[in-house]
């Protein structure tokens, strides 16, 4: 096959360099056409000839290219080598070892990938993962705060003050309307999901299918916060935990207003927090019809 890589050239280890990747996919007979997405232009190779895309790196990668590639006919895949990886845990990537992956592409299995957009003031972006407010986004603005960003284990990390906000965070009123159906309620946090974790490898919707046109909304009450807790408490000390079940609800639109002060976001990225809302006082969120195709490969 012609095999574009699209590589992160600064996540993963060894095993993932540029020469070990390229490597592993000339022995195994592919053509290949190298872009590390660090590179000015490398969009640019989204327009070239290719029997398959080929994403190297973590979440923030995948959603990168994920973003670039809306609507595009020609399927992609993965080798991630990132630190949560949720994107690829909720399509049935089992491991990193790019060998056996390559291998496994010809009895792989097709799957369909949405991307959600929101509605906002200056526009309306997509996402890949997930959008919503409350805790998660807190999360993402504690952690710009406290500068962690060299942290090793980054999921340790975000366990460590995912935490410390689900201990602090008060419960808040949300006006919401999934598909002309009002849900107002009383909230540590509100995520439309496309996928079935969040952050790190928080399970938060484990029935969602990224491909079903559909939104997991999930509600995160006070009344879910001491499960919570255990089972964050549970992971730093790397006990065997269930996850909460959270209560959720499937739809094609949600419109929300979050309550005063509340932080938002779009998978990594802060959309408002406290007082900053930069014109934000609601966003409607929903599937776009143009979608992906992702190539998961076969067991081996």
């Amino acid at each position: 096959m012609h095999v574009t890589l699209l590589h992160n050239p600064t996540a993963g280890d060894e095993r993932h360099s540029r020469e070990s990747l390229v490597a592993i996919l000339a022995d195994e007979g592919h053509e290949v056409i190298y872009r590390s997405v660090k590179d000015e232009g490398w969009q640019g190779a989204l327009a070239e000839d290719a029997d398959l895309f080929v994403v190297a790196g973590g979440d923030g990668t995948v959603r990168k290219v994920f973003k670039a590639l809306s609507g595009v006919r020609t399927p992609v895949t993965l080798f991630p080598v990132g630190s949560a990886n949720n994107i690829a845990r909720t399509l049935g990537f089992e491991h990193d070892d790019a060998a056996r992956l390559a291998r496994g592409w010809a009895g792989g299995t097709r799957r369909s990938y949405d991307l959600g957009r929101v509605e906002l003031p200056a526009g309306t972006p997509a996402f890949v993962e997930s959008t919503g407010g409350g805790i998660f986004a807190e999360v993402i603005g504690l952690a710009k705060r406290r500068d962690e960003a060299g942290t090793q284990d980054k999921v340790e990390l975000g366990l460590r003050l995912l935490r410390e906000v689900v201990e602090q965070a008060p419960s808040l009123r949300w006006e919401l309307q999934l598909d002309g159906v009002d849900l107002h309620s009383d909230l540590l946090a509100i995520e439309a999901m496309n996928v079935r974790e969040t952050g790190p490898n928080v399970p938060l919707a484990p029935d969602a299918d990224p491909g079903d046109g559909l939104l997991d909304v999930v509600l995160v009450t006070n009344e879910d916060r001491a499960a919570f807790l255990a089972y964050l408490d549970g992971r730093l000390e790397t006990r065997p935990v269930e996850a909460p079940r959270f209560t959720t609800r499937r739809g094609k639109k949600l419109v929300l207003r979050p309550p005063e002060g509340c932080a938002l976001r779009m998978d990594d990225e802060l959309l408002a927090e406290g007082t900053e809302r930069d014109g934000i006082d609601s966003a409607r969120m929903s599937v776009d019809p143009a979608r992906l195709i992702v190539l998961v490969p076969a067991p081996r």
